[in-house]
């Protein structure tokens, strides 16, 4: 079996690419096929950090991402799962996509994550958690709050991402943000510098193959 060290850290091989170009043809067919060069390019990965990924030396996201597509319209992505979502060190921290819809297709392994609707008229409705699995679709809308709990195969979980258009516009809920499970309140991401700053520190310490330039 062909593999390929994107970096030491991320290392990818032909059932991945496989399961990520049958989901790219069947989920978003309009996109060049993907080549194995393609997929093997560093240039298009990124490992995501958790809260402490890049404070303590440990070179791992809890997934990485590999872009094909990305205008205002459309964004089109492959996701390695390797843990579930870690956005906060103490607690949940269910979020929201800036995108007016985003389908995840699984096309290997498996994933669950909890979901959570507001309603047009403000209301919060809690759906549970759901397991997606190959031949599922995890449609996600823009006042929907979700967070993945857990990964049934850790890196070598994929799942394809079709997005539609971004949102732009800040006073609506689709713009990145999380859902206080105290209060029920939306909580838009806070622009701290100093925090964007540390984020943006730790995202290029685990992604050496890429440079700030």
């Amino acid at each position: 079996m062909r593999t390929a060290m994107i970096i030491p850290s991320l290392i990818v091989d032909e059932e991945l690419y496989e399961a990520a170009a049958a989901g790219l043809a069947a989920h978003a067919p309009a996109q060049a096929a993907l080549t194995w060069s393609a997929f093997t390019d560093a240039s298009r990965w990124w490992l995501v950090p958790g809260p402490d990924d890049g404070d303590d030396g440990v070179p791992l996201g809890y997934k990485a991402e590999h872009v094909l597509t990305q205008t205002g319209d459309l964004t089109i992505k492959i996701n390695l799962w390797y843990r579930p979502d870690l956005r906060s060190r103490e607690t949940s921290k269910p979020h929201t996509h800036p995108w007016e819809v985003m389908e995840a297709h699984p096309v290997l392994g498996a994933y669950e994550d909890e979901h959570w609707h507001r309603t047009a008229s403000g209301m919060l409705v809690e759906q549970g958690c759901v397991l997606n699995a190959p031949g599922s679709v995890n449609r996600i809308f823009a006042r929907d709050y979700h967070e993945v709990t857990s990964i049934a195969a850790p890196g070598r979980t994929v799942s394809v991402m079709v997005c539609g258009r971004w949102i732009h516009d800040e006073t609506r809920r689709g713009v990145w943000g999380h859902l206080d499970l105290y209060t029920g309140d939306h909580v838009p991401v806070q622009r701290d510098p100093a925090e964007q700053a540390r984020f943006r520190s730790r995202l290029y310490r685990i992604n050496p193959q890429h440079t700030t330039a």
